[in-house]
């Protein structure tokens, strides 16, 4: 009878474990401000948003949670808390080195591996370097050869490429060098463009340029290359549209290598949002994609439209203009910093304030920092002392810190006299002296 009761209670204890990871996986999905750090005296530990304590401070050091763990330090050792406070303690032969797409990135000193959330090693010490995942694979290291793994940890792409590490993989393609050669890879590790050329780059928007008997051309997707074109400079393409430049003349070419905008303009940009910015006589305006000039030139410099909005500059004056060459600022800046299609940072005589797209100024200029917070307020900060500002240019949070950025989860890390630790919005300081 005793044993079936242990059987029983087992099972029970068991089934309400279930039901508490169930639970707690539920509350991660939910959002990891139920475990804010809180920062008592000296130590660090974990509270919920009404600071009822969840983890008891007894760390010296404690990191938001990832994946269901915090990395924490204790007397000089460094290990992962969970949510209900168990420990896991790293060997001492063994570093962090950061977080990798829901694996931690460890070392031996030597070498480098990956772990999963349950430390078990998915891929041993035997790379000198793992970068970040992208596509699904991470790009591995060993000596000056690259290849690729999956988060299996299987090499998909055998470590034999190289020297040289030639960037992520963009439109499922990226370059390698083989025997002194270039040419293309996709994520599955297959030769899609073969070896034959002296350099590649990156593709954009179907095309990239690649240099072939000391010749730079465009070669697509599948391989085949444009016809020799002989210009002088020839940019990538946007828009299906590409500038080219020849006896210091710009215009520009389509995806078949057909000069569809002639050589008229003394330079040329790239088109975005329909628009690019040509010069003709040292000013600079706009054409459209049929080549008909949509902003006469007569600024000394135009930037590229991006949200509806581009930067030109007369002068030492840096101006915004909308797409119909309409000024939106009211008046001149040292900067104009696009935010989103909302917002713009603005700088005059070392001191920053905020414009909306209509060019009213929400928050003037009288801040030496600003920074643009998740979509919803700003940082602001002026005479050693920094606090929040919400869209509309209020107050939220005083000017009372010392220091404050923004963490994630709506949570700010603040030093205030001191004290330091997180704030949420509200203001609500997370610690204890």
């Amino acid at each position: 009878m005793t044993s079936l009761k242990s059987k029983y209670y087992l099972k029970l204890f068991l089934l309400i474990l279930c039901f508490s990871i169930l639970t707690l996986h539920f509350s991660h999905a939910q959002g990891y401000p139920n475990f804010i750090p809180f920062h008592k005296g000296d130590s660090w530990g974990f509270c919920d948003s009404a600071k009822r304590i969840k983890i008891p401070p007894i760390y010296n050091s404690v990191e938001l949670f990832n994946n269901g763990y915090s990395r924490v330090s204790l007397n000089n050792n460094w290990g992962f808390v969970d949510t209900v406070g168990f420990q896991h303690w790293l060997p001492d032969s063994i570093t962090f080195i950061k977080y990798n797409d829901g694996f931690i990135l460890v070392s031996n000193g030597a070498k480098n591996g990956l772990m999963d959330h349950n430390f078990n090693m998915v891929v041993p010490f035997i790379y000198d370097v793992i970068l970040d995942f992208d596509c699904g694979l991470a790009p591995v290291r060993i000596g000056d050869n690259y290849g690729y793994i999956d988060k299996t940890g299987k090499e998909i792409v055998p470590v034999k490429y190289g020297p040289g590490y030639h960037g992520k993989f963009t439109e499922g393609l990226t370059w390698e060098m083989l025997n002194n050669k270039a040419g293309y890879i996709d994520t599955t590790g297959k030769v899609v463009i073969p070896f034959i050329y002296e350099l590649g780059g990156q593709f954009i928007n179907g095309f990239s340029q690649v240099r072939k008997d000391r010749k730079w051309i465009y070669v697509n997707k599948e391989g085949k290359e444009l016809p020799e074109l002989k210009y002088d400079y020839m940019g990538p393409f946007f828009e299906g549209l590409a500038a080219v430049k020849t006896n210091q003349k710009s215009g520009f070419i389509d995806t078949t290598g057909k000069l569809v905008i002639p050589l008229k303009y003394d330079n040329a940009g790239f088109f975005h949002e329909g628009l690019a910015a040509i010069s003709i006589n040292d000013k600079w305006g706009y054409i459209n994609t049929n080549g008909e000039i949509a902003i006469k030139p007569k600024w000394d410099f135009a930037g590229d439209f991006k949200d509806g909005f581009a930067n030109v500059q007369v002068g030492d004056d840096k101006i915004l203009i909308n797409k119909k060459g309409k000024k939106v600022s009211h008046e001149e800046f040292d900067f104009i910093i696009p935010v989103n299609n909302e917002f713009f940072i603005i700088k005059k005589a070392g001191k920053s304030g905020v414009m909306n797209s209509s060019g009213k100024i929400i928050i003037p200029l009288h801040y030496n920092y600003i920074a643009f917070v998740d979509n919803s307020c700003f940082i602001v900060s002026d005479n050693g002392k920094s606090g929040i500002l919400n869209k509309s240019g209020k107050s939220v949070i005083p000017l009372i810190y010392n220091a404050l950025e923004y963490s994630q989860h709506g949570l700010f890390y603040g030093r205030r006299d001191s004290n330091y630790g997180y704030i949420d919005i509200s203001g609500k300081e997370y610690w204890e002296k």
